[in-house]
Parts: C-alpha cells; sequence; structure tokens
C-alpha cells in the first residue's frame, strides 16, 4: 500500500473513534454505574484502533524501504552499465585474474590487443598472454605483490615487458597492477597498453638521428656513397644497392653490412653491367626519378623486368621484394638507392616506406653537401693554379722584359742588331704575358661553362692555314719544316673560326715543343664519318701509352722532350673549346713516334 494512502486511512481511523467516543461520553452521565461497562468496550475500541494504526505505520515504512531499495538496485545497475561500457571500448587491455591466476575478465581492447577472443581467454591461466622466457619469475612477482601494502603499482620499473600475441609473435608494452580483496578471495587486474608504435617511432628517430651523423662525418663523395648503402642495413632492407650514373655511364656500389651468406650473390649483382635500354625497374626510377615498389618478385615478374643474366642473382639472394629510391639528380650524375628484402619476414611495410623517404631525404642532402664541398675544393685548387701560375710563369717574361729595359737604359749596345735582340725579347716576353692571361680568362670561362662562341659556317681549309701563318717563322727559326693537307671539296664546318684557330694554334705550339731540329708537323684535314676531323701530326717524342689519359687534364704537362715549360692549360682549353662545339678532341701517340691530335667538328647543315 503506497505510504499517502496509509496516512490517509489513518485520519479516518481516528475521525471514527471521535465518532463512537462522544456518544458514550453523553450517555455516562444519564447511565450512571451502568456506563462503566460501557467505557471497558470504549477502552477495547481504542486499543484495537491503534493497533491497527501502528500495523499500518510498519506497513508504509517497509514500502518506503522496498522502494529506497529499488532506487539503490537500479543506481547499481546503470552504474555497472556505464563501467562495463566504459571497459567495452578502451583501447587499452583491461584483464582481471583471480589468485590463481585465471582469467575472469578481457575486455575488447585485449581481444585486439592479444588477439583471443573473450571467450577464448577467460579461464585460461594469465602465463598464456606472457613470453616464455619471463613466466618463471612472473608468478613470484604476483605473490609479491599480493602479500605488499599498496594497493597499484606500475609493471616493468626497473626492466621492460612483453605482451605475447594469439600467433606467438612479442610486442613490448607498458602495464599497471592494482589488488581488490574480495570475499571469494584477491582479485587482481592489469591494465596493459601496447607501445609497439611508439617505441618503432622512437627506434626511428634514434635510427636517422644515428645515420644523419654518421653521414656528415664525411665530405668525400666515395665514402658517402658506401655510408649510404650500409646504413639501411638491417633496420631498412637486408641488403643494398647504389646506382651512379654519369651519362651513359652505370656503376653500382653494394653493401657492406648485410648477413655475410648474401655477399656473394650480391656482389655479383653488383658486378652486372646495366645500360639505358636494361628492363630494370632501377632504370625506370632513375629516368622518371621517383620511388618504385616491387611488391613481388616471382618467375613472371622476373622474365618482363630483369636482364636474363642478372635473374640467377637475384634468386641466390633470394630477393623478394625492392624499394628504389632516387637520392639525387644533376646534369652529369643521378644516384638511386635499392632496399633489397629477402627475408620472408621482411616487408616494405607504410611505416618502412616512410622511414625510407626520411632517410632517402638525408642521403640526398649529404650527396648535394659532398658536391658543394667539391666544388668549393676545386674552386680552391683553382685559386691556387692561378696563384701559381702568376707567380711562377709571369715571372719569368717580367724578369726578361725588366732585363733588357734595363740594359737599354744603363748601357744600350751600339749594334743595331744587338738593340732589335732585346726588343724582340721585350715584344715576345709580353706577348707570353697575353697569352697566360688569354688562358686563364678562357680557364673560367670554360669552368663555368660560359665560354662564347659565334658559330657560323667555316671552311677548315682557311682555318687551317691562318694556324699555320701565326708558326712559319717560329717553326724555321727551330729547324722544324711545317706544311697541310688539304683536299679540294670539303664541307663547311659549324664552329666559331677564331676559337678554332686557338685550338689549332695550341696544338702547333705543343707540336713545336716537342718536335726536334729537323723534324716536321703536318696539318690536314680530312672528311670521316659525317664530320671534318683536322689533324696535327709531328715526328717528335711521342707520348706513352699510360699517360695519355692524362694529356687533356688541367696543369698536366710532359717532362720529356719538350723545348721550353708551359702552363699545362693549352691542352685542357684546346679540349673545352672542342667540347663547347659538341665536336671530339683525341689524341694518338707512341713513345718515340710523335703524336697527332686529332679535331672532329660537325659538318654545317645545307
Amino acid at each position: 500500500m503506497p505510504f499517502a494512502h496509509a496516512r490517509s486511512l489513518r485520519g479516518v481511523l481516528w475521525i471514527a473513534v471521535a465518532a463512537l467516543v462522544l456518544p458514550f461520553a453523553l450517555s455516562l452521565s444519564e447511565l450512571g454505574t451502568g456506563g462503566v461497562r460501557t467505557w471497558i468496550r470504549l477502552g477495547a475500541l481504542l486499543v484495537g484502533v491503534v493497533a491497527v494504526s501502528v500495523a499500518l505505520r510498519r506497513q508504509a515504512s517497509l514500502e518506503e524501504s522496498v522502494r529506497r531499495r529499488e532506487q539503490l538496485d537500479e543506481a547499481l545497475r546503470l552504474s555497472e552499465a556505464k563501467f562495463s561500457g566504459i571497459l567495452a571500448i578502451a583501447a587499452d587491455a583491461i584483464i582481471s585474474v583471480d589468485p590463481s591466476q585465471r582469467i575472469v575478465h578481457f575486455n575488447r581492447g585485449a581481444e585486439q590487443i592479444f588477439g583471443y577472443s573473450a571467450s577464448e581467454a577467460i579461464g585460461r591461466h594469465l602465463g598464456v598472454l606472457i613470453p616464455a622466457r619471463y613466466r618463471a619469475g612472473h608468478d613470484g612477482q604476483m605473490e609479491g605483490f599480493a602479500r605488499a601494502p599498496e594497493g597499484a603499482r606500475r609493471m616493468g620499473e626497473r626492466r621492460e615487458i612483453f605482451g605475447l600475441r594469439s600467433d606467438g609473435t612479442e610486442f613490448p608494452a607498458e602495464a599497471s597492477i592494482s589488488k581488490l580483496i574480495a570475499p571469494d578471495g584477491m582479485l587482481f587486474t592489469v591494465v596493459l597498453r601496447d607501445i609497439t608504435d611508439r617505441r618503432r617511432a622512437e627506434q626511428d628517430e634514434r635510427f636517422l638521428a644515428a645515420a644523419s651523423a654518421t653521414l656528415a662525418r664525411s665530405l668525400d663523395v666515395e665514402a658517402a656513397l658506401q655510408a649510404i648503402a650500409d646504413l639501411p642495413v638491417p633496420r631498412l632492407a637486408d641488403a643494398c644497392l647504389v646506382d651512379i650514373v654519369a651519362g651513359n655511364s652505370f656503376r653500382r656500389l653494394p653493401s657492406a653490412s648485410q648477413r655475410e651468406s648474401l655477399t656473394p650473390a650480391l656482389r655479383a649483382l653488383a658486378a652486372h653491367h646495366m645500360t639505358w635500354d636494361s628492363p630494370s625497374p632501377i632504370v625506370d626510377a632513375i629516368r622518371r626519378e621517383r620511388r618504385e615498389l616491387v611488391t613481388a618478385m616471382d618467375d613472371d615478374w622476373f622474365d618482363g623486368n630483369e636482364d636474363p643474366a642478372a635473374i640467377p642473382h637475384w634468386r641466390a639472394l633470394g630477393a623478394h621484394s625492392l624499394l628504389i629510391l632516387p637520392l639525387a639528380a644533376s646534369d652529369d650524375t643521378r644516384v638511386v638507392l635499392t632496399l633489397i628484402a629477402a627475408d620472408p619476414r621482411c616487408s616494405f611495410t607504410p611505416e618502412h616506406r616512410a622511414l625510407a623517404d626520411k632517410f632517402a631525404a638525408a642521403a640526398a642532402t649529404t650527396l648535394q653537401n659532398t658536391r658543394l664541398y667539391a666544388a668549393a675544393q676545386q674552386a680552391n685548387r683553382a685559386r691556387d693554379d692561378v696563384l701559381s701560375v702568376v707567380s711562377h710563369d709571369l715571372r719569368n717574361p717580367i724578369s726578361a722584359i725588366a732585363m733588357c729595359a734595363r740594359v737599354l737604359r744603363d748601357d744600350p749596345p751600339q749594334d743595331a742588331e744587338k738593340r732589335r735582340a732585346l726588343l724582340a725579347t721585350i715584344g715576345e716576353s709580353t706577348e707570353w704575358m697575353n697569352r697566360l692571361i688569354q688562358d686563364l680568362v678562357d680557364v673560367a670561362s670554360i669552368e663555368r661553362g660560359q665560354l662564347s662562341l659565334a658559330i657560323q659556317p667555316q671552311n677548315p681549309a682557311e682555318l687551317v692555314q691562318q694556324a699555320l701563318h701565326m708558326f712559319e717563322v717560329e717553326a724555321a727559326e727551330h729547324g722544324i719544316t711545317i706544311r697541310t693537307d688539304t683536299p679540294d671539296e670539303l664541307p663547311l664546318v659549324s664552329a666559331d673560326g677564331a676559337r678554332i684557330v686557338q685550338v689549332l694554334s695550341n696544338l702547333i705550339r705543343n707540336a713545336i715543343k716537342f718536335t726536334p731540329r729537323g723534324g716536321e708537323i703536318v696539318l690536314t684535314v680530312e672528311r670521316r664519318d659525317g664530320s671534318v676531323v683536322l689533324s696535327v701530326s709531328d715526328n717528335g717524342a711521342g707520348i706513352d701509352v699510360e699517360m695519355q689519359p692524362h694529356v687533356f687534364d688541367r696543369y698536366w704537362e710532359s717532362s720529356s722532350g719538350s723545348r721550353s715549360p708551359g702552363t699545362g692549360l693549352g691542352l685542357w682549353i684546346a679540349k673545352g673549346i672542342v667540347d663547347a662545339h659538341r665536336g671530339v678532341l683525341e689524341v694518338h701517340s707512341a713513345a718515340r713516334q710523335g703524336s697527332t691530335f686529332s679535331i672532329a667538328l660537325p659538318i654545317a647543315p645545307l
């Protein structure tokens, strides 16, 4: 009965009592002694009414208690529902075990982290979630925590902790444990978080920091390239190749930090010669300057994407996936890094690719720094070379001019011929100084790629005659015969006439230096393979075969058979001018058999 209804009933009862008592009270004054019995009946009635009222009050109190209990039960159900919802959506694993370490609660986060469903995990020993090497000490730690006064503690404070997934893989974790004394024994609850991603990010940052520090230690390009090949192993790949392409020349550098069993096959791949026509995706990555990912290197892939001669080496390496990363591209050199996955467990996941891109960016920066450093070193060498030329080669003509001027001033010879000789020496010294200065100017222009050319159709025979006339007197003074051999009806060439005459002059001057008295220099012109070839031949000392690759190096000069010293710039400048014409300058020589320098120039279009 509701409490409000009970109160209303009690009020009705008291009104009824009052209605009965009032007539009895009035009858007492009339009935005398007979009214005593009436009062007794009235007392009994009152007692009954009071009893009924007390019973009603107890009933109301009981109903209120039941109502409050129902409210508390409902609040408890709501609280439990909220708690269950929180546990269900928690990303962390929340696991409760009984005193025997049997799992009694396993939330959805635990299912996702460990790979077990709740029905599979509940009832099993907690050890199923712990790597085998940690299980022996785990029971003792749990017993110690049960006896400890604190109600909760962080696990792994002294060492790292790891979990074990259902597929047998381990993962790093951080966890806390609490205990609760329940009527049926102590209940332990563990809150565990998988920190694989965080640990990977930390390791990635340490790898990149260490790699960048290593790459920064050397500005030598070869040392940098080898470091780029070695550093990704084993963090990013099982082995690596670095391909360096300069024009049509391909060079491959293998890593040296891979497992020893992979080295023979990797070196064989490095020795395999590639060209721009090779079907390899490495060539595609170099040409397109973008990343290439090969996810499966099976027979079908090999048939369409690799040279047949290289396929056995790839198979011996066990390669099953490639990540190809272009590092640098310039006018003359391109570099690409190939990461090779040989272990079946190794794959280029998005996380691996992101880390590889960061490493490639650091490697590209290193290569850029090496180029800048090389350019700075070259500039320093050029400065030192200029200073050397100025301080050494210009000193001789200046000294000659000073000596002749002093003689003419202090004690001029009476003989006119001797005076003309002194003046001739001054003129020759002046011309030599101008030639040295012009050489230095040409060197600077060639190095900057700014050598000015006025290309026009030119008659090659006329260019040879112009150069010849400049040296007829000098050749005659040294007893050297100089002549030309030019056929009629030669095609015109596309050239800057003045510059080609300058090249021929350098070659003729060089021939005079190395041709003995009584020797001969021949200038020839002929048409050959779509070009016109201008040649300067002598029968002088010749050039040893092993020295010929250095003939066109700057400041290189042969010390044998030369009539006079030079700057070592003439042939270097000559090659720079011919290269600017898109021509070819070559030398053919043998010791004591003379030399022939040939200039191949393109034929002028009609």
